[in-house]
């Protein structure tokens, strides 16, 4: 069996990683959007202009970067 190694030298910076690559699309499939991101402003589930207040709140303590909507297929229709 082959075997590999990876050296890691920490003081030394070769760039920076933009934070940008780093995201989510969202994408029509099974209840993502629709019973599940969105819920609509007349849900009995607690919601912010009818997405969710759930994930209002969790996306906003995790800070994403980018969201790209629609995403997947979909997108290409839009």
């Amino acid at each position: 069996m082959a075997t590999a190694v990876v050296n890691i030298n920490l003081s030394k910076s070769i760039g920076t990683i933009s934070p940008t690559i780093y995201g989510h699309f969202i994408e029509h499939l099974g209840g993502v959007i629709y019973d599940g991101i969105w819920v609509g402003e007349d849900s009995k589930i607690p919601n912010v202009r009818g997405i969710r207040s759930a994930l209002v709140e969790a996306m906003r303590r995790i800070k994403p970067p980018v969201i790209r909507w629609p995403g997947g297929c979909f997108a290409d229709h839009y």
